[in-house]
């Protein structure tokens, strides 16, 4: 099994924004030391969901600094942006990382952020499906081609040079599928891309891991590129360690707290309805919330307990777990516990 540090700090205020990011960097480079396979970023804007904001500036500032681990976008939202800003970003993290490097594409959600880039996102799909038509065309274009013209219903323009610069890899970066449902997991298979997924449980695991082998299988492709696929396949979970299961339980409350909090902030001025559509829980009460959040979303308790979950996620056919350790403004040094109590004895019985 495969483990991947999942950076998506939430921040109380612009007044923590620096100290998370640093703690954010020091993590990273000591899951890198420790092993860890990838390091992800994800893209969230405006909503105190991810402090560092631009995924793609931070990934570009990581590269120096992490030797051995690959980056992960978990996911680059691309409804929300210009299709030949995107390819541009993308070649470049691909160039840095020196093709270690590996671009989810997801159709987003948060009508907050949508409306901040004046998108609608009842039309994610939608924008989806064109953006990356441009892009698969600007990847496509070489010198000396007629000028790219490309047109969505947001952005429009004339390429009359290249992107610059081209990508490490031939034809473009590694890209990944980021989707929640069964037509969505089937989809990365018969596509052959590694699948990005979460705020499953184990069962759920269990039907993801069904559907999109069996695309896999279905789609004919070479025995080394399913392996690939199958190595880079994420289930990403929201876990915190403690020495023993209580004062796991228990620090959980705090980050639980703060994390309802920034969700009904969120999506105040669209409804509870909207916000339970995209981050999958809802309401005022704690217990409920903690209950929905935790049944599918997290693993919780002391190394011994996080082992047999693990092993079950094993079991199940997963690979790669991507490892969300800081969530909820949580506090550094309870971070930082959860990191070096997941290296010193969780991470040697996977090795």
């Amino acid at each position: 099994m495969h483990f991947t540090l999942y950076l998506s700090p939430q921040t109380p205020g612009p007044e923590m924004d620096g100290a998370i990011m640093e703690a954010a960097v020091e993590n990273a480079i000591l899951a890198d030391q420790a092993g860890f396979r990838g390091i992800a970023l994800t893209h969230h804007h405006f909503s105190n969901y991810n402090t560092y904001g631009n995924s793609f500036v931070f990934g570009a500032y990581l590269a120096g600094q992490i030797k051995q681990a690959w980056l992960l976008m978990q996911v680059a939202v691309a409804p929300l942006l210009n299709p030949l800003k995107l390819v541009e970003d993308a070649n470049l993290l691909d160039q840095l990382w020196r093709g270690r490097f590996i671009m989810g594409i997801g159709s987003g959600g948060s009508p907050l952020e949508f409306e901040g880039f004046g998108r609608d996102p009842a039309s994610r799909g939608e924008l989806t499906a064109e953006v990356m038509d441009v892009a698969y065309r600007a990847w496509k274009h070489k010198p000396g081609d007629l000028p790219l013209e490309y047109r969505t219903r947001h952005e429009s323009g004339l390429m009359r040079g290249r992107i610059m610069p081209g990508p490490y890899r031939k034809g473009h970066p590694l890209l990944a599928r980021a989707a929640l449902s069964e037509p969505g997991w089937a989809d990365a298979g018969r596509k052959g891309h590694p699948l990005f997924f979460g705020r499953v449980g184990l069962e759920g695991a269990v039907r993801a891991m069904k559907a999109y082998d069996g695309a896999l299988a279905d789609a004919g492709w070479s025995k080394e590129h399913v392996e690939f696929c199958k190595e880079w396949t994420t289930i990403q979970k929201t876990v915190l360690i403690a020495e023993d299961d209580d004062t796991a339980q228990q620090l959980i409350d705090e980050p639980l707290n703060n994390l309802q909090a920034l969700s009904k902030a969120a999506f105040a001025a669209y409804g509870d309805e909207q916000r339970k559509a995209v981050t999958g829980v809802s309401g005022d009460d704690p217990a409920a919330f903690r209950k929905s959040f935790v049944e599918g979303a997290t693993i919780v308790g002391s190394p011994a307990t996080f082992i047999d979950k693990l092993k079950q996620y094993e079991d199940a056919g997963i690979r790669h777990v991507a490892l969300h350790m800081n969530f909820g403004a949580m506090r550094p040094e309870v971070t930082r516990q959860t990191l070096d109590l997941f290296i010193d004895k969780v991470m040697p019985k996977f090795s």
